[in-house]
């Protein structure tokens, strides 16, 4: 049987997807495109950034990224289709004599290899972007092309729409100034293009750019005029790029953006797409084993991709089929493609009553087609039987209330939760401060109040002793003194007594010298002597003479009639005063941080100690041995107080706060919940003033009112949602979780404000 009514949901549409894989220097983009009656439409993108340039990048990192952002694009095909036929935007130094380099490719090889893809064509970023610039301006670009990452910069020389040459850098002092030095190593022409053309950054730089001062090395004709390429122009360059060399059209609303999928409104059989893939001959990939796209090389008269099979059913015809079914060949019927003629949903025609009632409307009209296209697999005959006459215009319109209930309950249950990822702005301040313990915190007079802190620590340190003193016995002997003195004479006990080498001895006791007449008539006298220091060098010989005191030789003179003995003399270890004075040091230094750990046992949550004491006094000490002892080993013990200043964190805020505000953009505010503070070169003025040079830094983000944007956003389709986010500063990446997400309807945000939740993500 065949129902007239169900006759315009029997068109069979098989569409072809294709994968898209923009490699840049520090990202991959996975873009999926879907081709249907020779036009091409975007359905899905994610991408993902790498830990480092994509040339240094292992090939495991690789395959993880890719992977992980082909899947998430994927995401918005229908259950159980995978792209495989893939396009791949490459950068210009991968690329040689329009052939991709050998090292490169064999990477690619192997990633496709991995993930199952089938290569089909490459496209060279920047010619892409030239080649759209071209068709947008109408003629071909002369320009200096500037691609900004995080890290690096890449420029590439532009004349007539060819790439002449590009050279890659990472990022010195600042943006311009890194282009600057980069175009000085070109080969450069006579007359350098007067026109900078930027893309990729994640804010305007023109006005950077403007203000740059351009080395007068450089042939500019006058100052070169800045134009800075809006976010998502290379992928939507490489989508351009890879539908005019496939000989395809592009919807408008993807050419208009190609960095947000479209809303799918339409159902598949994904059997017979999966069936339909898989027997597909690939008639670009044999093109070359280089995967077929080269740059400056027009294949725009290439046949696009299409099934063979399908080819010889249709006659070559890309028309959709049409088909009348006996009830017996619908029994057997897969479903088929539901192909709805609703215009797409406009931004604003979600707002309010109206808004929910398009979105009713269309997904009405899914989900009847999806109904009946069931029913049309089912033998209607037997349906039909168990209905009473007259029953059937009952049956139906009770189906649609069922179905129109369904869809009220689900937009009164539907959640949105959007995830906002943003890199944000670090800035720094230097400030030298006076931290007071006697002064209110101040920020016009830099004064932060302190309060004074003590703590006492006792310990004991030791060291090796490295004094050093020479010890020994002093030589003794006899001499006999020969006096010639007219008077009797006492030489007193401890008179000095010097041998004729110059060593010095001392008498052991006095000693009387008798009257002499002269002479003839010398008069004698035995004494005892001690060596005046120790040594074996007083060990002297038998018949050395001597003088005495300050008397004159010729008068009085002596001589050892037996050699002088007991001398010695050795050195040793003794404890020495500069080990002493160390071991001060050392235990001021070793008490330090545990006098640190117990201060801050004492303060709340809310205090913060200077890290520098301002005073340390050292009592009660006392070593196990005096200073000049003989000893390997000394220890010291004592008590150590030690004074401090410690700050109310909530004061260093406000301080910081009253500095950083200064200057902020209208569009951005401080995280005040990531302030970082160091304090440093603390010096003492006095007993209670400490000066200090302190550093402030902080994080820059975007100011978002949640209430404000969610009451902005609600209602809105995903791509309106990402456009009006991604205008927001310092924004890099927007993530849109739906709840129930339920196939076959179109991706709006709820129009209740109460369902959508923002989460704000930083990165780093």
């Amino acid at each position: 049987m065949n129902l007239p009514f169900f006759k315009r949901f029997n068109k069979k549409v098989i569409p072809l997807y294709y994968l898209v894989l923009i490699l840049r220097d520090e990202k991959a983009q996975a873009v999926i495109l879907e081709e249907l009656e020779g036009r091409v439409k975007l359905v899905g993108q994610k991408e993902e950034h790498f830990s480092t340039s994509i040339d240094s990048l292992s090939q495991e990192e690789l395959l993880e990224k890719l992977d992980k952002a082909i899947s998430q694009a994927e995401s918005s095909l229908p259950e159980n289709i995978q792209t495989q036929k893939t396009i791949f935007g490459v950068k210009e130094s991968w690329t040689e004599n329009d052939q991709i380099k050998k090292d490169y490719l064999v990477k690619l090889k192997k990633a496709s290899e991995e993930l199952g893809l089938i290569p089909i064509g490459f496209l060279v970023i920047s010619q892409a972007i030239s080649h759209l610039l071209q068709h947008e301006e109408g003629a071909p670009v002369s320009a200096i092309l500037t691609e900004i990452n995080k890290k690096s910069v890449t420029v590439t020389l532009l004349r007539a729409g060819k790439s002449i040459e590009t050279k890659s850098s990472d990022i010195h002092e600042s943006i311009p100034f890194t282009v600057d030095t980069l175009l000085k190593h070109f080969d450069i022409p006579e007359i350098l293009p007067s026109r900078i053309i930027i893309f990729n950054g994640k804010k305007d730089l023109s006005q950077e750019f403007i203000s740059h001062t351009w080395s007068k090395s450089l042939p500019f004709l006058h100052l070169p005029q800045i134009t800075n390429l809006p976010h998502g122009f290379d992928a939507k360059a490489v989508l351009f790029g890879a539908a005019t060399q496939m000989g395809l059209a592009i919807a408008t609303s993807n050419v208009a953006n190609a960095e947000t999928a479209q809303e799918e409104d339409e159902t598949q059989d994904e059997a017979e797409i999966q069936n339909l893939n898989d027997s597909t001959d690939n008639p670009v990939r044999s093109v070359t084993e280089d995967f077929g796209f080269a740059k400056d090389v027009d294949v725009a008269k290439m046949p696009a991709p299409q099934d063979s099979a399908m080819q010889n059913e249709v006659g070559k015809s890309q028309e959709p089929i049409e088909e009348n079914l006996s009830v017996e060949e619908e029994e057997q019927e897969i479903i088929p493609q539901i192909n709805t003629t609703e215009a797409p949903v406009s931004k604003t025609s979600l707002k309010g009553l109206g808004g929910v009632l398009t979105l009713i409307k269309k997904v009405l009209i899914s989900a009847l087609g999806l109904m009946f296209a069931v029913v049309n697999k089912m033998n209607v005959k037997k349906i039909l039987s168990f209905a009473p006459r007259g029953k059937l215009s009952i049956i139906i319109p009770s189906i649609l209330i069922l179905v129109i209930a369904l869809i009220a309950g689900y937009f009164l249950l539907i959640k949105a939760t959007i995830t906002i990822i943003v890199d944000p702005e670090i800035i720094e301040q230097d400030k030298s401060v006076i931290f007071s313990t006697t002064a209110a915190t101040d920020p016009s007079e830099n004064i932060i109040n302190g309060e004074l802190v003590f703590v006492s620590e006792d310990g004991s340190v030791s060291t090796a002793a490295t004094g050093k003193k020479a010890v020994g016995d002093k030589a003794k002997g006899s001499i006999t003194i020969l006096s010639s003195l007219s008077g009797e004479t006492t030489i007193k006990e401890d008179a000095i007594v010097t041998s004729s080498n110059g060593l010095k001895f001392v008498l052991d006791s006095s000693v009387k010298m008798a009257s002499s007449s002269g002479l003839d008539d010398l008069k004698s006298n035995k004494a005892n002597v001690t060596a005046n220091d120790i040594g074996k060098e007083y060990n002297l010989p038998s018949g050395t003479k001597f003088t005495i005191g300050s008397f004159d030789n010729s008068q009085l003179v002596a001589k050892n009639d037996n050699p002088f003995s007991g001398g010695t003399k050795k050195e040793v270890i003794v404890a020495s005063i500069d080990d002493s004075d160390k071991l001060g040091e050392d235990l001021l230094k070793q008490l330090e941080d545990k006098a640190r750990e117990n201060l801050l046992k004492q303060f709340d949550q809310n205090k913060v100690l200077l890290p520098m004491f301002i005073a340390k006094t050292l009592s009660k000490k006392s070593l196990n041995v005096k200073v000049g002892d003989e000893t390997n080993q000394l220890t010291l013990t004592g008590t150590v107080e030690y004074q401090g200043i410690s700050y109310d964190k909530d004061d260093l805020i406000a301080f910081s706060k009253s500095l950083l505000s200064k200057d902020i953009p209208s569009n951005q505010e401080i995280d005040y919940n990531n302030i970082k503070t160091s304090v440093l070169d603390i010096e003492n003025k006095d007993d209670e003033e400490i000066e200090a040079n302190l550093n402030i830094k902080t994080l820059l983000l975007p100011k978002i009112s949640e209430s404000e944007l969610i009451k902005d956003l609600k209602g809105k389709s995903f791509k309106a949602v990402e456009d009006t986010l991604y205008k927001l500063p310092l924004v890099a990446d927007v993530d849109i979780e739906f709840s129930p997400n339920l196939p076959f309807l179109p991706k709006n945000l709820p129009t209740k404000e109460n369902n959508i939740k923002i989460k704000i993500l930083i990165n780093g």
